[in-house]
């Protein structure tokens, strides 16, 4: 059956990387794994035309969504969040119809926390490599135990959690404020601008301190540790503060 054809990695005019060109979290290499290679490695014994093509579709357009809504992102492994959505459809009734849930409500939360909306953080890191979802889980690990970072039950905690946000900033919360137009919102102790983000990020890697390891596809996700407390401390061994980006 036919797949996506291997892309052309590009940056846009103003140097942001382009849908096809990112970078990837894992030690040992530095782009992230392409959507057609994805395709080939998970869908190439799969029969059900219709799941290739929704699943084929539906990657493609949420890379694209992530440059849309967070063209300053710098790591983007999908490996796991693809792996994991195909094992979940295939266990539904319907797993098209599975992954086109998925997959619109995962586009609605990057507009709903992306640079078009007034929460406009710059990273998708903290959804991606399970930050927000190994927080979720630790407040209610008995009963959230069996949601993984990219089942529907926390997908929806997220969109419920994103209103709640829009609320306290057009109150002008403390901690979410209003922000200045194309001011990047950071309500970390520590600095996220591009290069700290990547000392950061690339150091909790290498000490397999990354709750998701997005890059890839046979990932154990953990919730074992405090992986927010654990990302803060190694910021401030690294001396990424105060907080700014």
């Amino acid at each position: 059956m036919a797949l996506p054809s291997e892309p052309v990695a590009a940056s846009s005019a103003d140097g942001l990387p382009t849908a096809h060109a990112r970078q990837s979290l894992a030690p040992e290499r530095g782009d992230a794994t392409t959507c057609p290679a994805l395709c080939n490695t998970l869908l190439g014994a799969e029969t059900d035309t219709t799941l290739v093509r929704v699943f084929a579709q539906g990657i493609r357009d949420l890379e694209d969504g992530l440059v849309a809504h967070f063209p300053h992102n710098i790591y983007g492994d999908l490996d796991y969040f693809s792996a994991a959505l195909l094992s979940d459809s295939r266990a539904q009734n319907k797993p098209s119809a599975h992954l086109r849930t998925i997959f619109a409500l995962t586009t609605e939360l990057l507009e709903l926390y992306g640079c078009h909306s007034r929460i406009h953080f710059r990273y998708a890191h903290d959804f991606l490599y399970g930050f927000d979802w190994a927080r979720w889980t630790r407040k209610a690990a008995k009963k959230r135990r069996k949601s993984g970072p990219f089942s529907y039950e926390f997908l929806l905690y997220l969109k419920k959690r994103g209103h709640e946000l829009l609320a306290l900033i057009a109150k002008d919360d403390a901690k979410y404020p209003r922000l200045a137009r194309h001011q990047h919102r950071n309500p970390f102790a520590f600095s996220r601008t591009p290069d700290d983000e990547k000392r950061l990020h690339q150091a909790l890697a290498a000490e397999a301190l990354v709750p998701v390891e997005a890059w890839r596809a046979d990932a154990i996700p953990r919730c074992d540790r405090d992986y927010s407390q654990l990302r803060t401390e190694r910021a401030q061994l690294l001396g990424l503060g105060p907080k700014h980006g």
